[in-house]
């Protein structure tokens, strides 16, 4: 399952379905764009001890504002506390062009990762 929007547009929404399934072949595709709430971190740091999969995407949006560049190191870190050990796949949405940004961003992943 992905946070996605609907019941899974909140960290409670999500974590209620991921709680009310029982078992081992369910798990969270976790999608650290997707939370479009006041504290995106505060939801992505319930629901990652789910992840089986992330998919970390550039950006992060809080409602009534722009987009704001995520932190990766803090995403990363968090990934780590939960003790993930899935992959971790960069998804790109942002304005800047693509070919300039997914390099960047691949090897600021890479060096957080490794």
């Amino acid at each position: 399952m992905e946070n996605h929007g609907g019941i899974t547009a909140t960290a409670e929404g999500t974590l209620s379905i991921l709680q009310a399934v029982k078992s081992d072949w369910f798990g969270l595709n976790l999608d650290t764009g997707n939370f479009h709430t006041a504290d995106p971190y505060a939801d992505l740091e319930k629901v990652a001890p789910y992840a089986v999969v992330v998919q970390v995407k550039t950006e992060l949006k809080r409602p009534d504002q722009k987009p704001e560049e995520a932190d990766l190191k803090r995403k990363i870190e968090m990934l780590r506390k939960v003790n993930y050990r899935g992959y971790v796949v960069l998804e790109y949405e942002a304005a800047e062009d693509p070919k300039t940004a997914i390099p960047r961003y691949a090897r600021q992943l890479r060096e957080l990762i490794s």
